[in-house]
Parts: structure tokens; C-alpha cells; sequence
């Protein structure tokens, strides 16, 4: 490796704009570290070197010119393997897509290539995106970033994402959200995750899994980075994070369900955070919050998975003719989704709607909701890749948080709190109504620095 390379995306942009960095020697870089890292392609299904050297090149070139294109141009990123690159095998993770090569770039990539960023690649990702552990025998499971003695689970669905940014094999990732995929493996890997609200982003080009919950996302570094990335993709104003405070900042936290079963190390790690932001100035309330006990009974206790029925409606055809080339555990979760007759399938999407209008209401004086990101430690791959009981209660803790952003239509990010008893990074989760997205990440930039 020739050089070290700086810690956020942000900061090699400055690099590269004052001369200190060139993004040509970055590509080597981080091809490099991808080679030496990821012999067997477990954490980068496909690698896009010779796109990153001429994209690096053109960088180059607008440096030396002083047309730079964005704060990060020049800085090379990985994306998920459901992302269309032009030319790229893009099979979104399953043998069923196999030998897909689109012609066109997704929108989102091809946003990020005109503000002048490097695609280095497309990342290991749960089959068709609908998993939160990230198990993929299929194609490839990336092992968790934080142990180095056991094969933990990296989070899902976008595992590759989570784990070549936490083992420096890019300078940020673009993951994808459908009920925690970018924010579990961000969490569980130790690094910042965003999910905006739902459609801001055009998911053009995207291989969906549920079209009406699917959001698109940056994992990074730090929430500067996060808000950069949100603004490139979202077509935004530039987001100032300067001289934010908990000072007047109102944390809810719910009394219900989201500590249930939770590991003690995490729990702890994250009274902790409360504590410190406390300190730092924050409102700490602990209430119940009843939408979000509704919608979790819904989601978990009703027998019908909206996410589910959505998912089968967009692939059981394809899994009907094809189902036999997919991971069984994640085959099983898509059929769920065919059992369920189109009446109660409605009525639960009225009381989802219902919720959510419920919740603005209750939120209106409140900056965001607070909690844990993911209840427990990652566990070993080995003890869940049979599938079974141990699978399905795993990724239901997995999911069970997040997934309530997502339904009821939130905005919502990550930061790293810490680590448990077991030496594991510890996901604190701000969740706040749509359309507060900005306000969002002025928050978690405020919380960020007490945490630090």
C-alpha cells in the first residue's frame, strides 16, 4: 500500500483539493487493500478497477483545473450489489439474477459519478436484499469487521457495505433500506448509518424488494460524511453541521419493546450514551410510545408480514421457476408473503397509515426518538446458516428495531455508542418523522460530538 488513507470521505476530498492526495494513487490504494483483504471475494462480489482508474483520472484532471465537482470528488466508494453499473453483472446477490448486466447506470450511481466519486465495486448483500443477518452462502458471507477469533455475522441485508468501510477498503459505502439494511450492518460494524425518508432518493436502477418501504442510504464514517453523501444523492441543499448542540433537544425514549431481549452489555452501552447526552445538555424522557407498540404487535404478532406480501408480489413468480437456487432461509421469508388474502392485507396497511399519522402527532415537540439500534451482539454465522429457530429469532432482534422506521415512514440514523461487554460495537438509533431529515442529521452531528 502506498499511502494512509485519511478517515472520512471528507477529509480526502480536502486532501485531493489541496494537492496532498491524488484520487489516481488512492484507486491503487484501495485495490490494493481489497486484493489483500478479500482474497476470495466475500465482501466484494465485483470489482470496477478499471472504472475507478478512469474515473480517478478525470478526477485528477478537475483538480489540477481547479473544477473540482463536489466535496468528494475523486473519493472512491463501494455500492451494494443491487445497484445497476453499466456492463456490471448486477444479480442483487442471487444465483437467480445471475449473468443480469444492465446497460445503464442507477440514478443514485450515476448522481455520485457526476458529483465525481469512484466506483470501486459492488458489495456482498442477503440474497435480493431481505435478511438483516447477512447471511449469504449463495454467493458469500462477509465476516463481521470486530472479530478477528469468530465468524460473526456482518448484518444485512447490505453486508458488504457495513464491512469494507469498517476494514478501510473504501472511503464510504451506498447500501439500501428496507427495514434496517443499511443501519444494522452500520451498527453492528461500528460505523455511521443514514436512512432517509422513503423516496427522497430515486431508487431507478435499483433491484427493488419492496418498492414502498425501499430507501437508499450511505454508510460512513461520520455524520458530516453521511450528510454529504444524502445531500449528493438526494439533489439537497448542502446540510451545516456547524456549532450544533444538546442544549433544548428533546430525546424520547420507549419504555416497550426495544430493550426486550436485549444482551446486558448492549443495553448498558447504551443507558451509557443516554447518560452522557444527558450531561451534554439533552432532554432524556422514557415513555410509551403507542404507535410504536401497534406497529411492532402488527409487524411480529398479526401473521401477516406486509414486507412479506410485498416482496412475493414483486419475486414469487421469479421464485416459483427459480426458488431452488436461493438460500432456504431467505426462500422461506419471501412465501410468507404469498400466504395472505388481499382484505387483511389492506386493513393492516390502514392501520399502518393510521399509526403513522398518530405518531407525527405525538412526535411534534419531540427531536427524535432514541435506541438501541440492534438488542444483541452479533452471532456466530456458524451457529445460524442451517436456518431454523436460531435463524429466525436472530434476525427478528436484527430487524425488530429498525423495521419500525421503515414502516412507519421515518427517518432515522445510527452511530456508533460504544462497545458491549463482549468488545462488540453498540448502535445508538435517532428516529424522527419524514421530512426532518436534515434536522435529523444536525442532531446526530450533536450527539456524535458528546459521544465522542
Amino acid at each position: 500500500m502506498t499511502s494512509e488513507i485519511p478517515p472520512s470521505a471528507l477529509a480526502l476530498g480536502r486532501a485531493i483539493a489541496d494537492g496532498t492526495k491524488d484520487p489516481r494513487d488512492l484507486v491503487e490504494d484501495y485495490a490494493d487493500r481489497i486484493s489483500q483483504a478479500d482474497p476470495d471475494a466475500r465482501i466484494f462480489y465485483r470489482r470496477t478497477f478499471d472504472r475507478a482508474r478512469s474515473e480517478a483520472a478525470a478526477s485528477y484532471e478537475r483538480a489540477r483545473a481547479g473544477l473540482r465537482r463536489s466535496p468528494v470528488d475523486g473519493v472512491p466508494l463501494s455500492w451494494k450489489d443491487l445497484y445497476d453499473s453499466a456492463g456490471d453483472e448486477t444479480p442483487a446477490g442471487s444465483m437467480m439474477l445471475a449473468g443480469r448486466t444492465p446497460r445503464h447506470d442507477a440514478t443514485a450511481l450515476a448522481r455520485l459519478t457526476a458529483a465525481g466519486t469512484v466506483c470501486l465495486g459492488k458489495t456482498a448483500m442477503t440474497e435480493l436484499a431481505f435478511s438483516g443477518l447477512g447471511i449469504n452462502p449463495v454467493m458469500g458471507t462477509p465476516a463481521n469487521a470486530h472479530d478477528s477469533d469468530v465468524a460473526r455475522v456482518p448484518g444485512g441485508s447490505s453486508s458488504g457495505a457495513g464491512v469494507s468501510l469498517a476494514h478501510d477498503l473504501c472511503a464510504a459505502s451506498i447500501g439500501t433500506d428496507t427495514g434496517g439494511s443499511v443501519r444494522i450492518p452500520a451498527a453492528w460494524n461500528g460505523v455511521v448509518g443514514f436512512k432517509p425518508r422513503h423516496g427522497i432518493i430515486p431508487s431507478d436502477g435499483v433491484v427493488p424488494l419492496c418498492p414502498t418501504l425501499d430507501t437508499i442510504g450511505p454508510l460512513t464514517r461520520d455524520v458530516a460524511d453521511a450528510a454529504c453523501l444524502y445531500s449528493l444523492l438526494s439533489g439537497s441543499a448542502p446540510i451545516s453541521l456547524d456549532d450544533e448542540t444538546l442544549k433544548g433537544r428533546t430525546l424520547l425514549v420507549p419504555k416497550e419493546i426495544v430493550f426486550d431481549d436485549a444482551d446486558p452489555g448492549v443495553a448498558q452501552t447504551i443507558e451509557a450514551a443516554l447518560d452522557v447526552l444527558a450531561t451534554a445538555g439533552a432532554t432524556i424522557r422514557h415513555e410509551t410510545i403507542e404507535p410504536l407498540t401497534q406497529m411492532n404487535a402488527l409487524t411480529w404478532d398479526s401473521g401477516i408480514s406486509l414486507a412479506a406480501v410485498e416482496a412475493w408480489a414483486v419475486w414469487g413468480e421469479t421464485i416459483r421457476e427459480h426458488g431452488d437456487l436461493m438460500y432456504p432461509p431467505v426462500r422461506t421469508r419471501f412465501e410468507g408473503g404469498a400466504k395472505p388474502n388481499a382484505g387483511d392485507v389492506w386493513k393492516l396497511m390502514r392501520v399502518r397509515d393510521q399509526l403513522r399519522a398518530t405518531l407525527i402527532d405525538q412526535l411534534a415537540s419531540i427531536d427524535a426518538i432514541a435506541m438501541p439500534t440492534i438488542p444483541i451482539d452479533p452471532p456466530p454465522i456458524a451457529h445460524l446458516e442451517d436456518g431454523g429457530p436460531a435463524y429466525d429469532r436472530a434476525n427478528k432482534l436484527a430487524l425488530r428495531n429498525t423495521t419500525l422506521g421503515n414502516q412507519l415512514d421515518m427517518c432515522a440514523i445510527t452511530l456508533p455508542a460504544g462497545t458491549s461487554t463482549a468488545g462488540l460495537p453498540v448502535g445508538l438509533m435517532l428516529m424522527a418523522p419524514k421530512g426532518r431529515d436534515a434536522r435529523l442529521l444536525r442532531l446526530a452531528s450533536a450527539v456524535e460530538k458528546a459521544l465522542s
